[in-house]
């Protein structure tokens, strides 16, 4: 039995569909979970959580606001990801003669050729981008390269495979439908494991905590401990619904994806994805401002007086007018 037999009459494709659909249901049950152990939930009740599954199902990512042309090119290539392969013809047949037995409608071939094109075509733009643009390419890792081209490999091997493009090579004209298989077998038992995170950029982030302000489902946290104010995250609570990016001033929150095995499991840890140093002020001694926050407003205000808490700096404003009254001057004078 050669390899491309092995492939086609063994039960991987099987198991791989198995554990990607047992996987993302898994998920779905996990984010339910953490959604009913939430503040928010517990106050609003059940309309909390209609609304965050209509937007984790059907996500409207508030970042089309601020990049609208990245937003529409996203919404597509992700339109295409899912729409094509369930779709295609040729899989519908390979799922009817399957065990499942199982079939739908296909769309046209012309439309799954062009889709597939199209997505091809926006999978390379989104690794150029990474490539060319400095701010990009200093917070992306390797993943993020590999994700992308883990994407596109099963929609580059089936096109060439569909189109007889790379017959004349004979190496791909035997294994082209082997690498096809293989490489979406990859693809779903990555997309089981792969999650869609908020990160805040170090260099970028103040502490302002306008991010947790903003998100809908609690995911984002904050609190002060001491000097320092940390922000903690939870996965399974995120909608990717952009909410972070949006409110960001200082554009520092961002979604990432993540491959991780051991995130799969924790259903209600949440991690701590940040922490800034608070200020303390110069007379009371007690912290308000973090300190992030705190340089990029001395950077346009250069006044002592923001050294001092908002307590403070009222005591300090009330003297100071206290001084420059006319009746202060006339109490002075009778002392005198």
């Amino acid at each position: 039995m050669d390899f491309e037999s092995f492939l086609t009459e063994s039960p991987l494709l099987l198991i791989v569909f198995s554990l990607f659909i047992i996987g993302i249901l898994i998920r779905f049950i996990f984010f339910i979970f953490s959604i009913f152990k939430t503040e928010k939930f517990k106050s609003t009740g059940w309309i909390f959580i209609f609304n965050a599954m209509g937007r984790f199902l059907f996500p409207f990512h508030k970042t089309f606001i601020k990049k609208p042309i990245y937003a529409i090119l996203r919404y597509i290539f992700h339109l295409c990801m899912i729409i094509v392969p369930a779709g295609l013809y040729g899989h519908i047949i390979w799922w009817n003669s399957s065990r499942f037995e199982l079939s739908w409608p296909s769309i046209p071939d012309s439309l799954a050729d062009w889709m597939t094109v199209l997505f091809i075509v926006l999978g390379i733009v989104f690794l150029l981008r990474r490539m060319i643009f400095t701010d990009i390419r200093r917070k992306s890792s390797l993943f993020d390269y590999l994700f992308i081209i883990i994407c596109l490999l099963p929609f580059l091997s089936g096109y060439f495979l569909a189109q007889g493009t790379l017959d004349s090579i004979s190496f791909f004209n035997k294994n082209m439908f082997a690498i096809h298989i293989l490489t979406g077998c990859i693809m779903m038992l990555m997309v089981t494991v792969l999650f869609l995170r908020s990160r805040l950029d170090i260099k970028k982030c103040t502490g302002c905590a306008a991010c947790e302000l903003n998100c809908p489902t609690g995911t984002l946290e904050s609190f002060d401990r001491r000097i320092h104010r940390h922000f903690i995250y939870a996965h399974y609570q995120c909608i990717a619904c952009g909410s972070c990016i949006k409110a960001c001033p200082e554009n520092a929150a961002e979604l990432r994806h993540e491959l991780s095995f051991t995130l799969f499991f924790q259903i209600l840890k949440k991690q701590e994805i940040r922490t800034v140093e608070l200020k303390r002020c110069q007379k009371c001694n007690n912290v308000y401002v973090p300190e992030p926050q705190l340089d990029k407003i001395f950077k346009t205000i250069s006044d002592d007086y923001i050294y001092l808490c908002p307590r403070c700096r009222k005591v300090n404003h009330a003297n100071i007018f206290r001084k420059m009254s006319p009746w202060a001057n006339k109490e002075t004078d009778k002392l005198q």
